[in-house]
C-alpha cells in the first residue's frame, strides 16, 4: 500500500472514529501503520507480525468486516474493536482495525441499558434495582449477584454486564468480579501492585483487584 494512500486513510478515518480510537492498518502478514490514542494503547509497532487471534488477521481471512469484544487478547490486555479488509478484486491486500476501551461510548451503544437486573432465587426471579448490588461475581460459568437481600443467579456473563452496567457505577476489577464502587468502603493496596477491596455489604467481602485490571481500576477512581 503506498504512503500517500495509506495517510489519506488514516485521516479519513480519524475524522469518523472519536478520539479514543486507536487505528491500526496491515498489509497481508504485518502491521504497517498504528496510531495509538491516549483511552487504549495495544503497543504495536509498524512491522509486527498480524498474529493468530488478532481481530485483523480474522478479517484478513474472511475477507469480510469483523466486529469484537476481546477480552483474553494476544495483545494482554481487554479491547473491543471492528477490522475492515481491504480488498482488491476479491483478495485482502490489507486490513485497517479501529480499537477501543472495554467501556467506550460507541461500544455501549449496541448493548441495552437497564437500571436492574433479574436474579433467580430457589424459586422466583427479583428485579434487582442497580443501587442495591454490592458486586457481581462468575463462578463456574453461572454470575452471581451480592445484594443486601442475599445472593441470587443472573443469566449475563461479566463480559456482557460490562457494557450493559453504566461505567460510573460497575467496574470490573477481576476475571471474577465486578464491583459498585458506591459499595466500596475501603481500599487496601495489596502484592505486586494490586489491591483489596472491602465492601459495605454485611459480610464485609473482599474482593481482589488483579494486576490486570489494576491500572484502568485506579485510573476510573481516580487515585
Amino acid at each position: 500500500m503506498e504512503t500517500s494512500a495509506m495517510l489519506s486513510i488514516v485521516k479519513a478515518i480519524s475524522d469518523v472514529f472519536p478520539k479514543e480510537a486507536s487505528i491500526a492498518i496491515a498489509d497481508t502478514s504485518k502491521f504497517i501503520y498504528y496510531q495509538p490514542s491516549r483511552a487504549i494503547d495495544l503497543k504495536i509497532k509498524p512491522g509486527d507480525e498480524v498474529k493468530e487471534g488478532t481481530l485483523t488477521r480474522k478479517a484478513l481471512m474472511r475477507k469480510k468486516k469483523i466486529e469484537q469484544y476481546l477480552e483474553n487478547s494476544v495483545f494482554g490486555v481487554p479491547y473491543y474493536a471492528m477490522s475492515t479488509p481491504i480488498l482488491k478484486e476479491g483478495d485482502a491486500e490489507g486490513c485497517i482495525t479501529a480499537i477501543f476501551p472495554p467501556g467506550a461510548g460507541l461500544v455501549q451503544a449496541k448493548w441495552p441499558r437497564y437500571h436492574f437486573l433479574i436474579g433467580k432465587g430457589e424459586d422466583r426471579w427479583v428485579p434487582i434495582p442497580l443501587y442495591d448490588i454490592h458486586f457481581i461475581e462468575s463462578e463456574k460459568g453461572k454470575t452471581y449477584l451480592y445484594t443486601e437481600r442475599g445472593m441470587y443467579l443472573n443469566k449475563h456473563s461479566l463480559v456482557e454486564l460490562e457494557h450493559m452496567l453504566p461505567q460510573d457505577r460497575f467496574v470490573r476489577c477481576h476475571r471474577a468480579y465486578m464491583v459498585n464502587v458506591y459499595s466500596i468502603d475501603e481500599i487496601h493496596p495489596d502484592f505486586h501492585s494490586t489491591f483489596m477491596l472491602i465492601m459495605n455489604d454485611p459480610a464485609r467481602t473482599r474482593v481482589p483487584v488483579s494486576q490486570k485490571y489494576a491500572s484502568s481500576f485506579r485510573r476510573l477512581l481516580g487515585f
